[in-house]
């Protein structure tokens, strides 16, 4: 009887403290209150409760997909079952969002229309996306401070243009597996001088573009270029490279035997 009472205690909590608790909760966390009865299921739907629910605040965030922790391949389908929910439940003041493969134009536009707010966007692995649907969410999206578009094909010059003039509290990109061309260069130069973070593994990227960037984002104090196959090296990269506060580089290196090998340096 007593623990009958009890649960009768909690599924009859007023719903506005419901809300401020479930507000503070992490995904899985949401997912578990929700299942515990029809009222607090009731309570989770609602779009408060998804304000502030993301994978990781945005330091996290950083860390995790700006620095490229890598997801284990068994919860990455898992990743993107989440990704989907999240977007059909946040509300205006949602502040992450990652989405990964399975975002379209469609995907973008409802991000776009319901997170106004949204600090942090992971649309990387992206081959659907439009450039105009990706330029709308840009524009739509002035609170960015991270934008991850790694190996999304939707990047251009034009836009990070675009990703400089409509988010002035934009400090972290991931350009991975991109083409970094010079005019890309410039642009981000003239455009995010405030660009704190800088994630370009896997790009094709020449160590003339690199400097390019480091001499006009003065404020980064991390950058990344690991496996750029084309990037050297250089005293003039050296040199510039020296004042940032954590730089990874690691080239791939054939071995005579065949095999290859990453070569860290700091």
């Amino acid at each position: 009887m007593d623990n009958r009472a009890g649960n009768v205690c909690w599924a009859s909590v007023i719903d506005g403290v419901l809300i401020e608790i479930f507000s503070k909760l992490d995904f899985d966390s949401l997912i578990s209150a929700a299942s515990v009865c029809h009222s607090w299921r009731c309570v989770a739907h609602y779009p408060e409760c998804w304000d502030c629910v993301h994978f990781n605040h945005y330091e996290r965030f950083l860390d995790n997909y700006i620095k490229e922790t890598a997801i284990p391949t068994d919860n990455r389908e898992r990743t993107f079952r989440e990704s989907e929910y999240m977007i059909r439940h946040v509300g205006a003041g949602a502040k992450s969002i990652c989405v990964r493969r399975i975002a379209d134009d469609t995907t973008v536009m409802m991000i776009a229309d319901r997170c106004p707010s949204i600090e942090s966007i992971s649309l990387r692995d992206t081959d659907r996306i439009s450039p105009a649907a990706l330029l709308n969410l840009i524009r739509t999206s002035k609170h960015l401070k991270l934008i991850d578009v790694k190996f999304c094909k939707a990047v251009s010059a034009s836009l990070i243009e675009e990703m400089g003039q409509s988010c002035p509290s934009l400090v972290g990109l991931n350009l991975g597996h991109q083409r970094v061309t010079e005019d890309m260069a410039r642009a981000i130069g003239k455009f995010m001088p405030k660009l704190k973070w800088l994630n370009l593994n896997n790009a094709t990227i020449s160590s003339e573009v690199l400097c390019n960037i480091l001499d006009s984002c003065t404020e980064l104090d991390h950058v990344s270029v690991k496996r750029c196959h084309q990037l050297i090296m250089n005293n003039e990269l050296k040199n510039r490279s020296s004042r940032i506060e954590e730089f990874k580089y690691s080239p791939l290196f054939i071995c005579r035997s065949g095999a290859a090998q990453h070569f860290w340096m700091p």
